[in-house]
């Protein structure tokens, strides 16, 4: 069986900037879906967010007492995929798919460090993450993805319109 890493994200409809609480579960720890994983701070109230699917907590990625908006990343789960078998693309569509602009980029010479891992983890192209003092850091592939999960959810509301 393979692993995937899956994004744990503040709900969508997230009215006022939150901010975490308690983690109810720890980092390295076995969860089931459906289950509580952290408790925000929401206008005054209590909210919980619930783990949206069965895996290992591989990590917290907001600290308590951090505020968050929402959408914004907050955990990365492992968890099993159940097995696909080998998709092959015909070769009629071969270059469609190999021009898309992640795989054209070349990869910059980055020293392997946990970045590259969390990149790889989240399906991210090292290149398209900025990064302070040309040294690709763990931060750098968190503040991205962040930002790009803010991206989409304003996409997604301004479609929803």
């Amino acid at each position: 069986m393979s692993y995937t890493t899956h994004l744990v994200c503040a709900p969508d409809d997230l009215a006022a900037p939150a901010v975490v609480m308690e983690w109810l579960i720890p980092a390295g720890g076995e969860v089931n879906a459906d289950v509580p994983l952290v408790r925000l701070a929401v206008a005054g109230e209590t909210q919980l967010v619930l783990t949206p699917m069965a895996g290992v907590l591989t990590e917290h990625c907001v600290a308590i007492g951090e505020p968050l908006a929402a959408s914004d990343l907050l955990a990365m789960i492992e968890a099993e995929e159940p097995a696909f078998g080998i998709g092959l693309l015909p070769p009629e569509d071969a270059d469609d798919n190999l021009s898309i602009a992640a795989c054209l980029r070349p990869q910059p010479a980055i020293p392997a460090n946990d970045a590259l891992a969390l990149c790889a983890a989240l399906g991210v192209a090292p290149a398209e993450v900025p990064c302070n003092g040309g040294h690709l850091s763990r931060e750098d592939v968190e503040r991205h993805v962040r930002r790009e999960l803010r991206t989409l959810a304003a996409l997604r509301e301004l479609l929803a319109r």
